[in-house]
């Protein structure tokens, strides 16, 4: 388990609840904090008060789809270092580009098992406290 230090904020923007909690039950147990949004919107205002060190973000929402938040958080100088994964139903390569071209740093199919959660944590957040440093390091 991270110590307090070490412990992550995991967003998570899907409208199925069941997903939600699913996701959110795995973050806590790898002993990182969870925020849930159940809409494109709900999020991107969830990201403006939070800086999450990752965001799991369904490609398919009410109102906004996720390729456009995604596209939104890439654009925006305050978020754009944050990485994002794609959550989806659909195993086509033509989403997963899409998913690339949108600014995703990954994809992931659902259903998905925990093990893959994990590991998009250990090396995404690792990327996020490696560009962090580098944003807020004193010049020597």
């Amino acid at each position: 388990m991270p110590d307090a230090a070490q412990q992550k904020v995991i967003m998570v923007v899907d409208d199925s609840q069941t997903v939600r909690n699913i996701m959110a039950l795995i973050v806590h147990r790898l002993g990182h904090k969870s925020v849930r949004a159940a809409s494109a919107m709900e999020g991107l205002t969830l990201l403006t008060e939070l800086r999450p060190d990752l965001i799991f973000l369904d490609i398919t929402l009410p109102g906004m789809d996720g390729l456009d938040v995604c596209k939104v958080i890439k654009n925006n100088k305050h978020t754009k270092q944050v990485p994002v994964i794609m959550l989806s139903g659909s195993e086509q390569v033509f989403d997963k580009v899409m998913g690339r071209l949108a600014g995703a740093a990954d994809y992931i199919t659902k259903p998905f098992e925990p093990e893959t959660i994990r590991k998009c944590i250990d090396t995404y957040c690792g990327q996020t406290d490696r560009v962090r440093e580098g944003l807020w390091q004193k010049p020597q």
